[in-house]
């Protein structure tokens, strides 16, 4: 068997909060809540499991996970974060606030979760890997 991604835990504040701003950006399912996690499915099965009582609050550092999505998926996320007010950046080091990336012939911005501990990356061309 290959390997494939299945999920991975995201240490936040507030795994609710973190899981719902999420979904909402992906126009993903509703996050569902399993054991001690909430969970966010991508359209590919990966599982993000939101956490927020495995890790003093003290001690979270910011998460950082991007997905590849389509031109028309990438439009609708940045109207969302528009219509919503809610900053994101050309760049992990978030300068340029308001702006997004040309990197590799596509597009791409990140943006933090309200409980600033997920750095969401959004691009529409993978990285050339060469």
């Amino acid at each position: 068997m290959a390997n494939e991604l299945n999920h991975i835990i995201v240490h936040c504040r507030d795994r609710r909060e973190s899981a719902a701003f999420l979904a909402d950006l992906m126009a993903a399912p509703t996050p569902l809540d399993w054991g001690r996690f909430t969970q966010v499915t991508t359209s590919n099965n990966v599982g993000i499991d939101f956490a927020d009582d495995l890790v003093p609050h003290d001690r979270i550092n910011e998460s950082h996970v991007a997905f590849l999505v389509t031109d028309e998926e990438f439009d609708a996320i940045l109207a969302r974060l528009k219509k919503d007010s809610v900053p994101f950046w050309p760049n992990p080091g978030k300068s340029l606030e308001g702006e997004i990336n040309r990197g590799y012939g596509g597009r791409g911005l990140y943006t933090l979760d309200p409980g600033g501990t997920v750095l969401a990356e959004f691009i529409t061309t993978p990285y050339d890997q060469s």
